[in-house]
Order: C-alpha cells, then structure tokens, then sequence
C-alpha cells in the first residue's frame, strides 16, 4: 500500500499541471478578447482566401481534397492509430497485454471526454464554417458531388477531429517511444489539415480551440496520478477476466 502511495506522488506533477492548464485556458482566452482575436480572425480570413482559391486551380486538386475530406477518411485516421499503438505492443509489450488494454481503454475515455467537452464548447461559441460565411466560397461537395465530401458546419470552435487527433498524439507520446510519437502527430496534423483546406473548418478552430481543449485534457491526465489509477484498476480487472475465461 505504502509503496502504491508513494507511485501515486511521484505521478503528481503540480508545476506541469498548473503550467499546461493555465497555458490551455490563456490561449483560448486570447481568441474572445481583443487585441488577440484580432489577430486570431485576420489569420483565419487569410489562410481560408489562400486555402479556398487554391481549389480552383485544377480538376485533380479538388478532386485529391474531396477525398481527403470524405468520412471514410475519418476512419482510416482512426485505424492509423490503432494500428500504431498495436504494432508497439505486438513488438513491445505483448507481455502485458492486461495493461495494454489497459491503456487502450483509457484513451478511448479520454477521446470521449475531449469530444463531449469540444461539442459543449461549440455549440456554446456557436461559430459557423467560413464556406458557409463567405456565399461565393468555393465548395468541393458541389465541385465533386461524386464524394460526399465535409466542407460546412454551423457550429465548428473547436474542431472535434482535431481534437481527438492531438489527444491521441499526446497520448502515444506519454507511453510510446519518440519514434511513434513522431508518426503520431505527424499523422494527427497530416489528418487535420482537409477540414481547413476544404473550408470546413477555420484554422484557428483547431490551432486554438483543439489545441487548448486536447492539451487540457492531456494535461488533466497524465500531469496528476489519474492515469496510473484507471490503469491498475482497468488492468486488474482485465487479468480477472481473463484468469475466469482461462479456467472455464
């Protein structure tokens, strides 16, 4: 028990916690006060001009970022993760699969959380997509109607895809060696960025409020012993079933 107790402290972080919180609720702060959002909205009409005009360049184009922003896209996303986190424990970790499941399951409540809180938030902000905001915007679901395609949304800050993605980032750079993180938020940008191109989302929806949403969320988790103690529970309980299912 002393010895539980003293794993617990030691994955209590209260300089990081306090930092990565504080920085989370600054930085979405910045984009409702002025002069910072400002700056945030000036960015946004930048990028979405450069980024919508570029679809009118040619017929592959649109058509490479219909694609991308199709919802089967979304899954393949998804799968990319799965797969990174089993190939690690295929390779790393088939010891344990009790905490690998573990592990897994606690992701999956963290991806739920940081998607709860994102909607909440969106539907409070109640921001509307710039394709929506802009009527001569080009639009990829009526340039490429053959690809039901993502490119509108009436309440879009934060982005929740964006979101999820970082979290799940983060989350392999908790536990993974550097060499998946890498892949991870390699992946995680590489996925976000057919929202903003497609005129989805604004950029700050996720430079901003994914950012600040996933980060709290990360931070909640891994700077306090939260992390440790839904692990052992959630491992105990998997090595129970699995000791049940083995002698039945």
């Amino acid at each position: 028990m002393e010895t539980h107790r003293q794993t617990l402290n030691q994955d209590w972080h209260p300089v990081a916690f306090a930092t990565g919180c504080g920085f989370c609720v600054l930085f979405l702060v910045s984009w409702f006060i002025e002069p910072t959002r400002s700056l945030w909205l000036a960015l946004d009409e930048r990028f979405f001009f450069a980024a919508n005009q570029s679809l009118a360049s040619s017929r592959v184009w649109q058509v490479c970022w219909a694609i991308a922003n199709n919802r089967v896209i979304d899954i393949v996303a998804a799968l990319a993760f799965v797969a990174l986190y089993g190939h690690y424990v295929r390779r790393h970790f088939r010891q344990r699969i009790g905490l690998s499941i573990a592990r897994g399951l606690l992701l999956t409540g963290m991806v739920v959380a940081a998607k709860q809180i994102a909607e909440a938030l969106a539907v409070l902000v109640g921001r509307t997509s710039p394709t929506l905001v802009y009527p001569g915007a080009i639009r990829l679901s009526e340039l490429v109607p053959e690809f039901p395609t993502k490119d509108a949304g009436n309440v879009v800050f934060p982005g929740d895809h964006a979101t999820i993605l970082l979290v799940c980032a983060g989350f392999l750079t908790f536990y993974l060696p550097r060499r998946y993180a890498v892949v991870g938020w390699i992946a995680a940008v590489a996925f976000s960025i057919p929202r903003l191109v497609g005129g989805g989302h604004w950029l700050t929806d996720d430079l901003v409020g994914s950012v600040a949403v996933a980060g709290f969320i990360l931070t909640y988790v891994f700077a306090t012993p939260l992390h440790r103690v839904v692990t052992d529970h959630l491992d105990t309980t998997v090595e129970r079933i699995r000791a049940r299912v083995a002698t039945s």
